[in-house]
């Protein structure tokens, strides 16, 4: 080794310049490696020394330091686990204090809410009106709930999800047929059962309609007559729609609604000209328009209207008669609406999204059809 006469720095016998202040160094003589420690001796190290005491805490430099006994370090060593013992418990308890303060237990839906919440995110329950379990810190998530299987939990969950449903008949494990989920990307997700008699569906419902704020707090109906499955729409705010088969002619009747991508659209006929004490109400002829399109932009609102010539008209987003080019739900080409005979039709020209046309009343459900509530799609079995 080389140390640097500036800096006093050790580098290797072949450097040139010290790495620690880069002065030169001298190359006339090698300075012969230091020992850091004492070499055993030939005969070995007497057995009597190494049991000695007094040698523990000296480095083999000779330089010594303060001596301290086994028996003191097992003291020592006991000591710290228990401080650390008790410190690691302090600090569990407060963390199990701090998380039953953050979060409570709705009493309706089960869903956690913040401590300092008045009202439920998911169902809009008050969280003032009955006391609400705290949360308590576990290890490990619970398993994901299933709503097409009872779910078994304290106060609200203590029966399946359909029997919690206002109005709804459906006894413990008696179901009749069920809602499944669909996923944006078309996979299957949550299931909802449907009792043997009527089962509401809703925000209020809870599982996979808690958290749609489209959805009314009580929206549709579901009843089972017959073998035949049928659904009502209960004065809901965004309504019930229906998936109509592709390249099927469905009939239009006045004031229908239906729904391409995000456009609600309202058909409406253009009726014989109005008279009054025999004098007809001033307007432009009708040249042979089928009807009258609008947008719905409200409950009781319209936006753009249109008129269907007497050959029909198609809609899409870049091809047709009337476009949405900011729509990017609606297809290029997306439903076509004409007349044959007396009747209006409307077809899905085979677009990606589907056309959904509104429920009236009461309708009958086939096995397998696809129903739009909300912003969810379900596919109906039974």
């Amino acid at each position: 080794m080389i140390v640097c006469p500036r800096c006093n720095k050790e580098n290797q016998d072949h450097y040139k310049f010290c790495l620690g202040c880069g002065s030169e160094l001298p190359r006339d003589a090698v300075q012969a490696p230091r020992d850091f420690a004492e070499r055993t001796p030939p005969a070995g190290t007497p057995r009597s020394q190494l049991s000695d005491p007094s040698q523990v805490g000296k480095e083999r430099s000779g330089t010594a330091v303060p001596d301290v006994s086994a028996k003191k370090q097992i003291e020592l060593a006991s000591t710290q686990a228990g401080r650390s013992a008790e410190e690691a418990e302090i600090k569990e308890s407060k963390h199990e204090v701090q998380t039953s303060e953050v979060e409570k237990t709705c009493p309706k839906c089960g869903s956690l809410v913040p401590a300092d919440f008045k009202f439920c995110g998911t169902c809009g329950h008050s969280m003032d009106q009955s006391p609400a379990a705290s949360r308590v810190s576990a290890e490990k998530p619970s398993a994901p709930v299933s709503y097409s299987e009872p779910v078994r939990s304290p106060a609200a969950q203590s029966m399946p999800a359909a029997a919690r449903v206002a109005g709804s008949t459906a006894q413990i494990g008696a179901t009749r047929g069920k809602l499944i989920l669909i996923n944006p990307d078309g996979s299957e997700g949550l299931s909802f059962p449907l009792g043997p008699g009527k089962t509401t569906v809703g925000r209020d419902a809870g599982g996979p309609f808690a958290g749609d704020m489209y959805l009314s707090p009580v929206h549709a109906t579901f009843a089972f007559r017959d073998a035949i499955l049928y659904v009502s729409d209960e004065n809901s705010l965004n309504g019930v729609f229906i998936k109509i088969d592709r390249n099927s002619p469905t009939p239009l009747v006045h004031g229908a609604i239906f729904r391409i991508g995000q456009e609600i659209l309202l058909y409406e006929e253009i009726g014989p000209v109005q008279e009054v004490d025999g004098v007809e109400i001033m307007g432009s002829p009708n040249p042979g328009f089928i009807g009258r399109l609008s947008t719905m932009i409200g409950r009781d609102a319209i936006g753009e209207a249109f008129t269907i010539p007497p050959d029909g008209m198609h809609l899409g987003r870049e091809r047709g008669d009337v476009t949405f080019p900011e729509d990017g739900y609606v297809s290029g080409l997306h439903c076509r609406i004409y007349k044959k005979d007396d009747t209006v039709f409307l077809t899905d020209v085979g677009s990606s999204n589907g056309t959904f046309l509104r429920v009236i009343g009461e309708q009958q459900l086939r096995n397998g059809e696809l129903v739009l509530i909300g912003q969810q799609l379900f596919n109906v079995r039974y």
